[in-house]
């Protein structure tokens, strides 16, 4: 059970801004407000509500720290490997229809959004103009959700990580880089949130890395059965490499590959 003053500022965060960390890990939100906690000078959860209560700034700042902002281009090669060279075809070929739907959940800044969109574009190749294409990209922190609409990165996120290639055929490479309107025009980056929104539907691609592995056991069992839900028959399910499926999502996907958390969507 949460600690009754930690309980009482998770309330208060979702009562006055909306975000909804109750279902979170214990451990990891105390490991955050703490640092809060020390920067205010703060000595114990009844006082920081008091803070809170005094000074409306400390909510954003509190909001900030809680947020898993973790992300960069195509991170962990050799997964994306895999998504290129197996889940990506596998997903095409079996396509009857022309749409191909696929979606980032807890998607920060969009690299990861971005990075997935250029390996289907990689893959489909001169196929592309065949298919309706919607990748989407979805977060609670809206902040994060503008900058990935803006498609602009500080030059150094590249460094021994986007192969000479791909930066210039997807990206313009100034003082900064900016994703190409080739790639841009297929990407759509909306506010979701996993804990209280319905999940997308007819998805052929759900990545959710290292999201889930913050939630409470419940929490992560709902989720992983709305994925289930959400994606085409035959659908992928790209988890992070800290993450495993439990409760009844295990019966209900099909493992690709184990070490980097790949399914196969099966069952009803």
């Amino acid at each position: 059970m949460v600690e009754e003053g930690l309980m009482q500022i998770l309330e208060k965060v979702y009562e006055e801004k909306g975000f909804d960390f109750r279902q979170y890990k214990e451990s990891s939100l105390k490991r955050r407000i703490q640092r809060r906690l020390r920067a205010t000078k703060v000595e114990s959860y009844k006082n920081y509500v008091i803070l809170i209560d005094t000074d409306p700034k400390e909510y954003d700042k509190l909001i900030n720290i809680l947020l898993i902002n973790v992300t960069e281009f195509f991170r962990d090669k050799e997964a994306f490997d895999i998504i290129k060279n197996e889940v990506l075809p596998d997903i095409i070929e079996k396509k009857i229809e022309s749409k191909l739907k696929i979606w980032s959940a807890g998607c920060a800044t969009g690299e990861e959004v971005y990075s997935i969109a250029i390996l289907l574009n990689e893959t489909l190749g001169a196929k592309r103009d065949n298919f309706e294409i919607s990748i989407y990209g979805t977060d609670i922190d809206r902040d994060n959700l503008t900058k990935a609409e803006e498609g602009v990165y500080k030059p150094e996120i590249a460094d021994g990580k986007i192969m000479d290639e791909i930066l210039n055929k997807y990206f313009d490479m100034n003082s900064s880089l900016r994703i190409k309107d080739l790639i841009k025009r297929n990407c759509f980056f909306k506010f979701h949130d996993l804990v209280l929104n319905k999940p997308l539907d007819e998805v052929d691609l759900i990545l959710c890395r290292n999201v889930a592995i913050y939630f409470e056991r419940s929490l992560q069992e709902k989720i992983f059965m709305d994925f289930h839900s959400a994606l085409n028959k035959g659908g992928y399910l790209f988890l992070g490499k800290a993450e495993t499926l439990i409760g009844p999502a295990q019966e209900k996907f099909k493992v690709i590959d184990k070490r980097w958390k790949i399914y196969q969507k099966g069952g009803k």
